[in-house]
Formats: structure tokens, C-alpha cells, sequence
């Protein structure tokens, strides 16, 4: 066996082969990663494994490298951090891969099991009927009292698309802050990986509330673009994310925000929805059930004390 090891960019590349040929790879991260209690935490991302028993040596070869960069906490997989690809498949309904769900395979989940990780963040895709969506005279009560604070609900404009981007960015980073494992993201790296979205969204599904032209909250949804090759047709919205300004989140803006979701892609003809890749703790669980919509798929994340 054959191990190499490369710098990028801050951070190492580690590549095992066996008679030339690559079995297992991955990326050792301590730049940019998660910050915990003051002390920066090591990931484990872009994880290519073709022999599993090399896979465990590989895991082992980072272990090593965080070691010697006095690291102790270790999370996989995470390709850096939560604002890239990261978690592992835990469970399935069966259902065909949605647009956008870039996890990692359930396999690995016993990869790392067995090189002593444990389970530390469990996060669900929830999937429902549009037609049950969750409603009350309440809603309409607030979107009376929204409108009496001056705040209003639009959709994305595509021709000022960067300084919408720039508003969801804005509410991203202080939304986001409670999040396990957050981590702070620059505004140009946000707008590059928003970027490539642009030529799949319908400006309607993207929604920006906005107090006196100030964003206070959005929800970004893309059709479900997958099952044009398997039915012929788009019938599914993916709610990707959802977010308010904390000092607006007792306004009930999301419950807003979700049911005028409902009434447009009603209109357009969509009959289910994907609440996905919540956390299992997260209010958005309690919004998911309220809709009605049941888990269609589990993802793990894995932490390991070295």
C-alpha cells in the first residue's frame, strides 16, 4: 500500500494506493472548519473509498495528521464545513434522490462506526401532500399585523439577482449562528455557490420579506428537476432552506412565507413538497409535521474525541 500526501489549500489531501491504482481518499480540514469553546475542530471531507479496509487505514492516516496539528475533536464526513457537502444517507423510504441531496453513501456510516465515531447530529427530509398544507385564521391575523409594520413578501427579482443573493446572505449568517457546527461563510464564497441555482429557480419560489426595504427573512425552494427523467414531468417543490432574522421569529413570518408557497405552487400544479435536511432538534421539524409531512430519509453526521 502506497500513501500520499498532498497540501491544498491549507489543508491535506490523503490518497491510498494499492499497485497504483487508488483505493481511498480524503481531505484533511482545519482551515475555515468549525471554532467549538475557542478550539477548531478537524473534518473529514471528499471521501472516495473503493477497499473498505483501506477506507478504515485512511480514516486512521487523519487521525494522525490531526493529531500532530493538535486537534481532538474530529467530525465526518464534512467537506470543510456545513456550507458544503457533508452527512451521511442513514435511512431510506426508497423514494428516488431528490435534486440537491448531496450526502454521502449509507455505507460509510459503518465505516466510520467501526473507526470509533458516534453518532452527534441526526437530520431528516420530510415529504408531503401541497394540499394538506397547514393553515388557520391565524395566518391571515398575521399577515394583517405584517402589513401593519410595514413589512412585505416578494419574490426574487432574477434581473437584480446578486443584491437579492447578497440579502439572503445577509439573513443567512446571523439565522444560521445556532446551528451546529456553524461557521462563517465571506459573501463572494456565498455568492458563488448561490450562483449556480440561478439557472434552476423560478423567481416565484424564492421569497424575501423585507421590513422598509430592509430583508428580515426568506424561503428558497427549487423544483424537483430529478423526476423529469423518471416521470416525464415536475410535480415536487424542495423547500432548501427557510430562515428569519431572530428578532422577527416570534412575527410568525415563516408560517407566511410557507402558505404563500403553497398557493403558488398550487397554481403551477405541484402536488408534493420536500421539507429538506432538517435538523432533528430544529423548529423546522415542528413546521414539517404541521404540513403534515412524514421523513422519507435520515442523515447522520459523526464526531470522534482523539
Amino acid at each position: 500500500m502506497e500513501i500520499r500526501k498532498n497540501e491544498e489549500n491549507g489543508n491535506i489531501k490523503i490518497t491510498l494506493l494499492k499497485e497504483g491504482k487508488e483505493t481511498a481518499k480524503a481531505k484533511c480540514y482545519y482551515t475555515k472548519t468549525p471554532i467549538i469553546n475557542g478550539k477548531i475542530i478537524g473534518t473529514i471531507g471528499n471521501i472516495e473509498i473503493i477497499n473498505k479496509e483501506h477506507g478504515k487505514k485512511l480514516l486512521s492516516e487523519c487521525e494522525k495528521i490531526f493529531k500532530e496539528k493538535g486537534i481532538h475533536t474530529i467530525i465526518a464526513p464534512m467537506n470543510g464545513n456545513t456550507w458544503k457537502k457533508y452527512r451521511t444517507l442513514k435511512s431510506t423510504n426508497n423514494e428516488p434522490e431528490f435534486l440537491l441531496e448531496n450526502v454521502y453513501p449509507m455505507e460509510y456510516n459503518t465505516l466510520l462506526e467501526t473507526s470509533g465515531f458516534s453518532e452527534c447530529n441526526t437530520y431528516t427530509s420530510n415529504k408531503g401532500k401541497i394540499a394538506q398544507a397547514y393553515y388557520s385564521e391565524a395566518i391571515e391575523k398575521v399577515k394583517s399585523k405584517l402589513k401593519r409594520n410595514n413589512i412585505v413578501i416578494r419574490k426574487f427579482n432574477k434581473e437584480q439577482a446578486i443584491e437579492d443573493l447578497t440579502k439572503i446572505y445577509n439573513i443567512s449568517i446571523k439565522s444560521f449562528k445556532k446551528n451546529p457546527y456553524y461557521t462563517d461563510i465571506e459573501k463572494g464564497e456565498f455568492l458563488e455557490q448561490y450562483k449556480q441555482y440561478l439557472t434552476l429557480i423560478d423567481p416565484e419560489f424564492i421569497l424575501i420579506a423585507e421590513k422598509e426595504g430592509k430583508e428580515i427573512g426568506f424561503i428558497f425552494c427549487v423544483p424537483n428537476y430529478n423526476e423529469l427523467k423518471i416521470y416525464g414531468e415536475i410535480k415536487t417543490l424542495i423547500l432548501k432552506t427557510i430562515a428569519v432574522l431572530p428578532e422577527y421569529e416570534k412575527l410568525a413570518i415563516g408560517n407566511v412565507i410557507l402558505n404563500n408557497i403553497a398557493e403558488i405552487a398550487t397554481k403551477k400544479g405541484f402536488k408534493d413538497w420536500i421539507f429538506a435536511f432538517m435538523h432533528s432538534t430544529n423548529t423546522s421539524q415542528k413546521i414539517a409535521k404541521r404540513n403534515k409531512a412524514e421523513i422519507i430519509r435520515e442523515y447522520a453526521l459523526y464526531r470522534k474525541e482523539i
